[in-house]
């Protein structure tokens, strides 16, 4: 297309559009994005054979009557304004296939927004919308629709008529329930729900996913059944009389000798409802969960504490209401469960009626304890109230009598029956057939909302546990708490090793070991040795540190840029750090104990200090090293991934403030992490903070940098800079200056920190709102053509390419050893699927070569000429499109970054692999969760860092090295002569 037929004015600040532009009646595309217009001119509308218009981030308050002239648009870009209402002429647009107005003020939409039939895209998340206008749901051909960030209570019912959708984003929404006509989107493959108090479908169910819920919805539209269940979380200290009180609840004589509870122990208490619907008689099945209150058993307590329960949480009388720990038990309860109710019980009463400050309790913890009480299991006092509490409780539960499809419940309580305490997923498949729920679909989404309810545990992701369903949590939590107890394993300073496991496991078969193991693995609770012979349990590390100091500050350590971020929390739940040195125990050193760690990166370069000092209730993670950014954001996402299993924990995140005083020490002060974030979002920008305790004032991105990631252009020029800075000191370094070379090996690794930021951020932009199952192939790709007998670099009829999966661990990317490649004609697909996805990938892709260059040294100038050849051929490709297709490739990645995560270029890319690779075996790659979260498809020996059994935990052993990029020089299939 013409220059003459596009017209670009994006970000030249201005207040309106020129009139000049009225004159251009042949105008096809016209960008007016990042200017401060306010409003557009009414003779936008004369530009009729305009096909796309966009003015995101312009301050547009307003829209124009008259844009509804413009017939011909199909592309409507108006995300990141103030727009509070649309004109009822936007339904004339009929040929509109894309609409963007994300990010505005907008209440309510025109009753002709129905006639937008064209639609395919929508995107009307972060407005003010509390309802849908009737005929909506007229769109039918929607594929992808964002609402989230709105006010919204209700959906229409006849939402289920948009049988094309296949991304759906509701989240941070008021929504109570679903339509059950969404159960015929059988096409939906993403649903964003989080953050609304939705009870149909329920949490669990949601939690199976998008498939999971359609599911859901279409069998309780065929046979609904109300499920009259709830739990009960008794909770506190030991020996509290936890046990004897259900045991008096369920009308069982009262045992004075009762054991202490170990763990956890579930049963079951029987209620009828207080007011069942007219003409019913309901009886409340309610599953008690008895908590063991030894301190060293709260960690694993935490993965079994839901929002969906009632918690009775008792106090003995005699010690008093200090000495029973009230305050520690609420936060933990508003931590993990922050809308859950809370009833107070007093046990062991004696002549004195029991005291305690509950005004002030309920001042400290608004909403959450219901009702407080007194109770004596043994003389029976105070016992039926208790329990008539419960019943009026329960019965309030958001879920209690929530809707479930009939076979759905029926085969739940076949499952809940089963004798067995666990099973093969083949034999819980069966149990679900029995029931009636045959489709594999329907029983794998069951199987997940059973795995959340906490039903039951099974993990088909985990390559160990995937062959294995527990059916009895307590079952696993007692033998977890067998480990927990040994003084053998405390002795050897929470070493446990496997051949204990013959005398604490005895009574289990030893392949069932091996599955215990990794579920303590899987729960944070323990890691592997190298060796694979022992495992340490983070729980039962000392509480006093080993020396670290002299290490963490030597003066080397001194001299390197440093990192700092602090959290302040309302309470140090159980875990906090110990599931995060478990989480990242590939970075594991020898120096950890119960409320810190000291970390070192594989390259030997960067470390990290994370300490909790739970008196001051404050958590801090240091990192220091040349360019500490990526191990930095590595273990912040993996802190605040450990963070957010306590939904409801108070957090507020300060950055310190940087300057060093005349001494040396450092300022005190701390900056509030979302006060820096406020001032870098106003218009314009506020970009210095005065810091109140030295008075001067100090560049807010200075403070920010490292805490959250550079944009993308800012990464790579700071990448740019250090190759030039390399490439000096190698030239230096010819000269053999033993101080020129330790600055190499200092920039090397400064280099391969930033290529690893810009992968990782690369990887974590393309694959943005999915989750791990939609990571369906690998997404880095190599472009070759297959015979280079022609120097021609443009395409040509015949061309023939090859397509290379690249493994995808942040800063190693690279080929595979012995893969053989793709091979793809040069025709329409490689040029509509291939290259634009080469397009959004080769300013990642360009740094492979300075990176495997810095680490391969001499060895690498046959490898560099080889992928610079091949970087030179993708970008000559590029260059080679034609000016239209250019062009386009543009548009695209200057769409915002909130809704352009659709990725049409990704999601073509793996359709073609597919197409390649139908048995899927993707080069021999592993698909990775790691434990910060991101998904990544890796090479057998970047896989293993990642898993169990990489690092030594033993004293005096180092963490291990990555694979050097040396041992893929051989890997890269010759270049034909």
């Amino acid at each position: 297309m013409s220059g003459e037929l596009d017209l670009d004015l994006s970000g030249l600040a201005l207040r309106e559009v020129p009139e000049a532009v009225a004159e251009l009646r042949h105008l096809r595309s016209l960008k007016l994005d990042e200017n401060r217009l306010e409003e557009l001119p009414e003779w936008i509308g004369d530009l009729t054979e305009l096909t796309e218009l966009s003015a995101e981030h312009s301050r547009l308050v307003t829209v124009p009557g008259s844009i509804g002239s413009l017939a011909q648009l199909n592309r409507l870009n108006l995300d990141f304004n103030t727009l509070r209402a649309l004109p009822d002429s936007l339904g004339n647009l009929s040929r509109l296939t894309e609409l963007r107005l994300y990010a505005n003020r907008l209440s309510s939409l025109p009753s002709t927004f129905r006639n937008l039939t064209g639609l395919n895209f929508l995107a009307l998340g972060h407005n003010l919308l509390e309802a849908l206008p009737e005929g909506f749901t007229d769109l039918v051909g929607l594929t992808t629709v964002w609402l989230n960030d709105n006010w919204l209570t209700t959906l229409p019912e006849e939402f289920g008529r948009l049988t094309r959708l296949r991304r759906l984003e509701l989240a941070m929404n008021g929504l109570v329930q679903l339509p059950e006509s969404m159960g015929g989107l059988r096409q939906l493959a993403k649903l964003g729900l989080d953050g609304n108090p939705l009870t149909s479908p329920p949490p669990e169910v949601v939690a199976a996913g998008a498939q999971g819920v359609v599911t859901f919805l279409a069998e309780t539209k065929a046979d609904p059944v109300r499920q009259w269940s709830s739990k009960v979380v008794v909770v506190g200290e030991g020996r509290v009389g936890k046990t004897s009180l259900l045991r008096a609840l369920r009308g069982e004589t009262h045992n004075p000798n009762e054991d202490s509870t170990h763990g956890l122990t579930v049963s079951t208490l029987d209620m009828p409802h207080p007011h069942p619907p007219t003409g019913e008689d309901v009886t409340m099945q309610l599953s008690t969960w008895d908590f063991g209150g030894q301190e060293i058993y709260h960690a694993t307590h935490q993965f079994f504490l839901t929002d969906r329960s009632l918690f009775l949480l008792l106090w003995d009388a005699q010690i008093g209401w200090e000495g029973s720990k009230l305050h520690y038990w609420l936060d933990m309860i508003k931590a993990r469960a922050p809308q859950a109710p809370v009833v107070l019980v007093a046990t062991h009463l004696g002549p004195r009626p029991p005291d305690l400050p509950l005004d002030e309790l309920q001042d400290t913890y608004p909403g959450l304890i219901v009702e407080c009480l007194s109770a004596d299991s043994a003389t029976g006092v105070g016992v039926a109230d208790v329990a008539e509490v419960i019943r009026q409780q329960v019965a309030r539960l958001p879920l209690m009598g929530v809707t479930w499809p009939r076979t759905w419940l029926r085969a739940a309580d076949t499952v809940r029956a089963a004798e067995e305490k666990h099973i093969t997923p083949e034999g819980l498949n069966d149990l679900l057939s029995a029931a009636g729920v045959r489709e594999p679909s329907h029983q794998a989404s069951l199987t997940a909302a059973l795995h959340s309810l906490g039903d039951l545990l099974y993990y088909p992701q985990d390559e160990e546990l995937c062959d294995l369903v527990v059916l009895r949590p307590q079952w696993l939590t007692a033998y977890i708490s067998r480990v927990l107890d040994s003084e053998e394993v405390l002795n050897e300073g929470g070493l446990f090793h496997h051949a204990f496991g013959a005398t604490l496991w005895r009574d289990v078969e030893r392949s069932m070991r091996r599955h215990l193991i990794r579920m303590m693995e899987n729960f944070d609770l323990s890691y592997r040795t190298e060796d694979q012979t022992a495992s340490l349990v983070v729980e039962l590390l000392p509480w006093n540190p080993p020396p670290y100091q002299d290490e963490w500050n030597s003066p080397e350590r001194l001299r390197q840029r440093e990192l700092r971020l602090r959290y302040r929390l309302h309470t140090v739940p159980p875990g906090i750090p110990t599931w995060f040195i478990a989480r990242e125990h590939r970075f594991s050193t020898p120096v950890r104990w119960r409320s810190g760690a000291l970390l070192k990166h594989p390259d030997g370069v960067h470390a990290a200090l994370v300490t909790v000092d739970r008196h001051a209730k404050t958590a801090e993670l240091r990192v220091r090293g040349s360019y500490p950014h990526d191990f930095f954001a590595v273990l912040k996402d993996g802190f605040e991934q450990t963070l957010q299993r306590y939904p409801g924990l108070d957090i507020t995140r300060l950055v310190p403030c940087p300057h060093r005083n005349e001494d040396g020490t450092l300022c005190p002060h701390e900056f509030r992490h979302e006060q820096l974030r406020a001032r870098l979002d106003r218009i314009p920008p506020l970009e210095t903070i005065e810091c109140p305790e030295h008075l001067e004032s100090v560049e807010v991105s200075f403070l920010l940098q490292g805490i959250e990631r550079p944009a993308a252009d800012r990464s790579e020029q700071m990448t740019r800079q250090v190759l030039a800075k390399l490439d000096q000191l190698e030239i230096i370094g010819q000269r053999q200056h033993a101080e020129v070379r330790g600055g190499i090996e200092q920039t090397r690794a400064e280099v391969s920190a930033m290529v690893a930021e810009q992968q990782r951020g690369f990887l974590e932009l393309l694959r943005r709102g999915q989750s791990q199952q939609e990571a369906i192939c690998p997404s880095v790709v190599w472009v070759r053509r297959a015979s280079r007998r022609e120097a021609g670099r443009r395409l040509r009829p015949g061309d023939v390419f090859q397509l290379h999966l690249c493994c995808e661990a942040p800063g190693e990317w690279h080929l595979l050893e012995g893969a053989e490649p793709y091979e793809v004609p040069a025709d329409s697909d490689f040029t509509r699927v291939v290259l634009p996805y080469v397009h959004q990938s080769l300013k990642v892709l360009k740094y492979v070569v300075p990176v495997l260059g810095a680490a391969l040294g001499a060895a690498s100038e046959d490898l560099g000429k080889v992928m610079k050849d091949d970087l030179d051929l993708m970008k000559a490709l590029l260059d080679g499109l034609p000016p239209e297709a250019r062009r386009q490739l543009s548009d695209r990645e200057s769409q915002s970054m909130v809704v352009a995560t659709d990725h049409a270029e990704y999601r073509e890319l793996h359709a073609l692999l597919k197409r390649l690779d139908p048995e899927e075996r993707w080069a021999g790659l592993n698909k990775v969760t790691t434990p910060e979260g991101p998904t990544y498809w890796l090479c057998r020996e970047h896989a293993r860092f990642y898993r169990q059994g990489v690092l030594a935990v033993d004293a005096g052993h180092q963490p291990a090295v990555l694979p050097s990029p040396a041992r893929i020089v051989d890997a890269l299939p010759q270049q034909q002569a």
